[in-house]
């Protein structure tokens, strides 16, 4: 009896032995092969908080991680776990191989690029996993037509003005649309949206520009006037990610003509840099190309337009000349005026490139008196933010009351100073220093001497 039960106890054992290594070769039979890519530098769980791979959609210049992961029945595994039960792994990207099991990679170019993971197992079987990689051209929408200042508009019910641009950077992956918007106002034209359309339709505006445009406008087209729009387009793209770009194009503005023999010039002119609250007294000369002067427009503003009908002519210049702040230099454009047109001149600024200067304003004075320097800026003026007083290479506190600087130290003997600063326009105060010499009862002040000190 003893020797019966022993055989079946041995039969069992062997039994279940041999089912073990069945179940261990069912499993190697079925090992699985997955490929994982997450942002470089990612720390989280890999496999649990990522879905394996796919499709993936980068940005250009965008690096990844990728990973070869490996699974036994339920459980995968993206470090050495299962490497007894595969060779190693080949993979290949943008026709670059790797034997890796985990490297990093920088997609540097745009486009639709097709990769794969192979392994071998021990059985001899490939395993092959194939993804897509698609990296994003930037996208962008240029305006082309009516170009920025045109002039020829019809101002009639019946004119019919076409609206063309073009888009970069669309990929087979994405959807796009282009939103429309034109207003009267330069400033508001981001709020007045006219439609949607197709980006690769062709459309045109027809019938009156102010109508369905502008319907509070009560501006008259008449034979001596004309009308100017603004218009621009937002571009929404749309990836297969889900992801949405957003992009705006410039702001273009287009006019109708005039009926008459006259035309209207538009002349923007801007002080660069201007930040003083001193009195300005600009004027702005139309000369004709025999030397005539035609026109002559007055202002006191930083910034303004001057806007005037002007006949029909080639080579008239624009004067620009400031006479107060000296050091606004007169500038100058030349152009031609086509009949019944409005033009609009690219601004004219004016700038200033003259260094401030700056002097002490006594030569002797009492140990218990401020020290006194005259900042002089003749254009746009002292930026009181970059004063800064050095006496021996340290900086002390100093306070600037326009044109004057004034600080106060105890020197014992003699002491260096120089004085950093500049105009609004970035022009540095030249590189002096001074000497201050205490004197017993009074202080002297010796300079300046070029160059700085310390």
């Amino acid at each position: 009896m003893n020797r019966l039960i022993l055989s079946i106890l041995l039969y069992a054992v062997l039994f279940l032995s041999a089912c073990g290594d069945d179940h261990l070769a069912s499993e190697s039979n079925h090992l699985q092969q997955f490929v994982y890519a997450v942002a470089d530098g990612y720390t989280g769980d890999i496999v649990n908080n990522n879905d394996a791979l796919g499709d993936l959609y980068l940005e250009q210049g965008q690096t990844v991680r990728f990973y070869a992961a490996y699974g036994l029945g339920k459980a995968i595994f993206t470090d050495e776990t299962l490497q007894q039960y595969h060779g190693g792994c080949s993979w290949s990207i943008e026709n670059n191989n790797f034997n890796l099991p985990s490297f990093r990679y920088t997609f540097s170019n745009s486009g639709d690029f097709a990769g794969s993971l192979e392994t071998v197992d021990l059985y001899g079987d490939t395993l092959r996993n194939d993804f897509r990689v698609h990296v994003n051209t930037p996208n962008g929408i240029t305006l082309l037509f009516p170009y920025n200042g045109y002039n020829q508009a019809e101002p009639t019910s019946s004119q019919q003005i076409p609206l063309r641009w073009s888009v970069q950077g669309h990929d087979p992956w994405e959807t796009s649309i282009c939103q429309i918007f034109i207003s009267s106002d330069p400033d508001s034209v981001w709020d007045h949206a006219v439609g949607n359309v197709d980006c690769n339709a062709e459309i045109s505006l027809g019938g009156s520009l102010l109508g369905p445009i502008n319907p509070d406008s009560a501006a008259i087209i008449t034979r001596d006037s004309s009308f100017t729009l603004y218009w621009g387009l937002k571009l929404l793209t749309q990836s297969a990610s889900g992801r949405v770009y957003q992009n705006t194009s410039e702001i273009f503005h287009f006019s109708t003509k005039i009926l008459n023999d006259s035309s209207t010039i538009k002349i923007p002119v801007v002080y660069s840099r201007f930040k003083s609250n001193a009195f300005l007294e600009s004027n702005v000369y139309l000369i004709s190309a025999d030397g005539d002067t035609l026109e002559k427009h007055p202002s006191d503003e930083h910034a303004y337009t001057i806007t005037t009908k002007v006949k029909a002519q080639s080579r008239l210049k624009i004067l620009v000349k400031e006479s107060l702040r000296k050091e606004y230099t007169a500038e100058s454009v030349m152009v031609d005026i086509p009949a019944n047109t409005v033009q609009t001149l690219d601004t004219i600024f004016l700038t200033d490139k003259v260094a401030p200067q700056i002097s002490p304003f006594l030569d002797t004075i009492s140990p218990a008196d401020s020290i006194q320097y005259l900042v002089y800026d003749d254009g746009s003026g002292i930026n009181a933010s970059r004063l800064n007083v050095l006496v021996d290479g340290d900086t002390i506190p100093s306070d600037f009351r326009s044109p004057t600087l004034l600080f106060r130290f105890k020197c014992k003997f003699s002491c260096k100073v120089e004085i950093l600063g500049e105009d609004n326009a970035r022009n540095p105060l030249p590189q002096m220093h001074w000497f201050i010499e205490n004197k017993s009862s009074y202080y002297t002040i010796t300079g300046p001497y070029s160059g700085g000190i310390f």
